[in-house]
């Protein structure tokens, strides 16, 4: 896997490597929400093993979609915690997905499906 290419989390459970581990961004959110109304979102890093934010390794942003729909960018400084609470509303059913870049890893993503009702 090249440093240009995105990472998903391909292992599950036991099977999840090191650098899965610490990069591929968790989201935190109810899986079921109201048409039209704000719930918060969590993206964090490290679910298993917290990634480092030092001047060499960090997390440097990550990018917030509904499907293909831009939500939000968060960008962070080696001083920062890589993590952030948002609060979105969405319009109809879909995946939150998270585009983040580690500045020695490169891009990971994660993605959670959310069902919207009315």
């Amino acid at each position: 896997m090249g440093y240009y290419d995105l990472k998903k989390l391909e292992n599950t459970g036991e099977d999840k490597t090191a650098l899965e581990k610490k990069h591929v961004p968790y989201i935190q959110c109810p899986d079921e929400v109201k048409k039209g109304e704000y719930f918060e979102v969590k993206v964090t890093f490290g679910k298993e093993i917290t990634h480092p934010m030092g001047k060499d390794h960090y997390i440097q942003y990550f990018d917030l979609y509904a499907n293909y729909a831009s939500l939000a960018r968060v960008e962070f400084t080696p001083d920062m915690k890589a993590e952030a609470t948002l609060n979105v509303k969405l319009e109809e059913s879909c995946d939150l997905n998270v585009y983040a870049f580690c500045n020695l890893h490169g891009h990971w993503e994660g993605r959670k499906e959310i069902k919207v009702v009315e």
